[in-house]
């Protein structure tokens, strides 16, 4: 029966390497799985209430933008309120019939006009300017009181034209440069019409600039992270306050996917790319002023609790799985206890050691083929005492001798061999050769079967051909044709070491040359090995003469290593296998030995 090669499959694994692979899957998929949609549920849930808050954030603060624009308004209403409508009418119509130049009285009757609006007490108002019909224009600053400023005429004013005059409502125009002060900042303008009563002759605008620092003072806390823009565009979609890199008075230029027909919309918060980079945008339109409040915000930092979180589940699991395993390795290796027992027992029972231990107290299914094989190894141990211990002892103690008389012959060589390197000053060549010996030695000690596969025997003789090719350096050439699939045949160890020892001992050519091919194939189910050399040849006389030695079983001192090799054969394969010496003088020797192909 062939011997096929044992292959590391799913079949072939241990029992408990099977259950430790089950139960860790089992549990570590399980606490993966509940991880990873806990995880992935939370995530979500996350990234909508982050989707949901900034739209909510960016909403109360269009409503905050809202409610300052209203008090904006508020001032112009409060003009067109009795008594303060009066006192402005009557200061336009004095400041107009007097020109360009104004007397004192004039001066301060438009003073009086804008002081009894109350703005002082009005942080977001920079300052209201009254334009009267023909003379000029009066404009007083919060806080530094008033200037008259002859050469301004509002219909040069860049509002101007969209003024209606027969609308008698207030206009907004949104975010406009302020013109005569020092530093020209940006403000926020809204125009009314004086009207004279019971009429709608103008007598001059009422124009009121809002501060854009409120702006400012209400989102200067506001933070979502390193690299967050915030924007806030009037209704011409002109920028009033710019957190990135963007300047008051722009006009937007449809960035972050925001055109003009998208900031028409209510509102929108979804997730772009920015120079590779993902970003939250989120904005609202308010439905009162226009005004639009426009967030930018990296998704890395919206994300950082989120990703905290992954990464305790990813420890978690970890945890977990460890967890696993060990619970998995201690409970399977505490279920198969007793078959790794039983499996010790057997491997016993191999070395023909048939006293098994006695079996557990069990009727389970291990119990039950433990008692089985105890009771079969009894039998088979009557049976082998009774009718082949002997025969087999007695071969056994045979092919004991014989194995002895090769380690002492090969290791006298072997240390030959290395006394002579270390006294030619080869160090170097001496360590390697007691390296390969003592590989050689572990091999022939630690081995306990006799039968070895041809893999691990060439393994050996490779080894053995190493240390000789440091004796005889060069000098030595070793040429193998082995084929591939006769490496898994089994054969007896040491078993044409002998032949290949006498090639090289027999084999120099008149050059001095030692060349030898280990030749071994393998047919239907014969195994040939040849050991072939190009030395001098044997005489036809003295060829003769070693077929008798091996015959009769006895020899000289020269002929042990055939003698072995020949007496291994007749007592493992008897019949079965075959020894052929062919020999020419001066053209070499072969060495063929023909045995059954045993292949596990």
């Amino acid at each position: 029966m062939k011997k096929q090669k044992k292959q590391w499959t799913i079949d072939n694994w241990p029992i408990a390497t099977k259950l430790i692979v089950v139960y860790s899957l089992l549990i570590s998929g399980t606490i993966s799985t509940v991880g990873i949609v806990s995880y992935s549920y939370y995530s979500r849930s996350m990234e909508n209430q982050i989707r949901d808050y900034i739209p909510q954030f960016i909403g109360q603060t269009s409503r905050h933008l809202d409610t300052y624009q209203g008090e904006l308004l508020y001032v112009t209403k409060t003009a067109l309120a009795k008594p303060n409508i009066a006192s402005i009418r009557q200061a336009l119509r004095q400041a107009d019939s007097m020109g360009e130049l104004q007397p004192l009285i004039t001066y301060i009757q438009l003073n009086d006009a804008i002081r009894q609006l109350n703005v002082e007490q009005r942080q977001y108002v920079r300052g209201i300017t009254l334009y009267t019909r023909n003379s000029g224009a009066f404009y007083y600053n919060i806080g530094e009181g008033g200037v008259w400023l002859g050469n301004r005429n509002y219909k040069k004013e860049s509002w101007y034209s969209e003024i209606d005059e027969k609308n008698p409502g207030p206009v907004i125009f949104g975010t406009e440069k302020l013109k005569d002060t020092l530093d020209s900042p940006f403000v926020f303008k809204i125009v009314q019409p004086i009207r004279s009563q019971g009429s709608q002759d103008v007598l001059g605008f009422l124009e009121v600039d809002g501060s854009l620092q409120i702006i400012n003072t209400m989102l200067l806390d506001v933070n979502f992270g390193p690299d967050t823009r915030i924007f806030v565009l009037d209704h011409h979609n002109r920028i009033m306050y710019a957190k990135g890199n963007r300047s008051v008075g722009e006009v937007w230029n449809a960035e972050f996917g925001l055109d003009e027909n998208e900031l028409s919309k209510p509102q929108r918060s979804q997730f772009v790319s920015v120079d590779g980079v993902k970003h939250l945008v989120s904005y609202t339109l308010s439905d009162q002023t226009g005004w639009k409040v426009i967030a930018v915000i990296p998704a890395e930092y919206l994300a950082k609790g989120i990703n905290k979180v992954k990464w305790w589940t990813f420890a978690g699991i970890v945890a977990g799985t460890s967890v696993a395993v060990i619970a998995a390795i201690l409970l399977a290796y505490s279920m198969t206890r007793r078959l790794r027992l039983l499996v010790l027992s057997l491997r016993d029972l191999e070395k023909n050691d048939f006293q098994m231990p006695i079996p557990p107290i069990r009727s389970d299914e291990v119990g039950r083929v433990w008692g089985a094989i105890s009771k079969m190894a009894g039998r088979i141990h009557v049976l082998i005492n009774e009718v082949y211990q002997s025969k087999i002892l007695e071969q056994e103690a045979e092919i004991r001798s014989l194995q002895s008389q090769i380690n002492p012959h090969f290791l006298n060589n072997s240390l030959e061999t290395i006394r002579y390197l270390t006294k030619s000053g080869r160090t170097q060549s001496a360590e390697e050769g007691l390296v390969a010996l003592a590989d050689l030695f572990r091999y022939h000690t630690v081995r306990n079967q006799e039968m070895v596969s041809l893999e691990v025997e060439m393994a050996f003789m490779k080894n053995y051909l190493h240390m000789q090719k440091l004796r005889f350096g060069d000098q030595l050439q070793i040429t193998y044709d082995i084929d591939e699939h006769a490496l898994q045949a089994y054969l007896p160890g040491l078993l044409f070491q002998p032949l290949v020892e006498n090639a090289i001992i027999h084999g120099s050519n008149p050059f001095g040359m030692i060349a030898i091919t280990i030749r071994i194939k393998g047919k239907e189910d014969q195994l040939t090995i040849s050991v072939i050399d190009e030395g001098r040849g044997i005489p036809s006389k003295q060829l003769n003469e070693i077929w008798n030695v091996l015959e009769l079983g006895t020899g000289n001192q020269g002929n042990v290593g055939l003698l072995n090799v020949y007496r291994r054969l007749r007592l493992i394969y008897k019949e079965e296998a075959e020894m052929y010496i062919r020999s020419e003088l001066h053209n070499g020797t072969i060495v063929t030995l023909k045995l059954p192909l045993n292949i596990v």
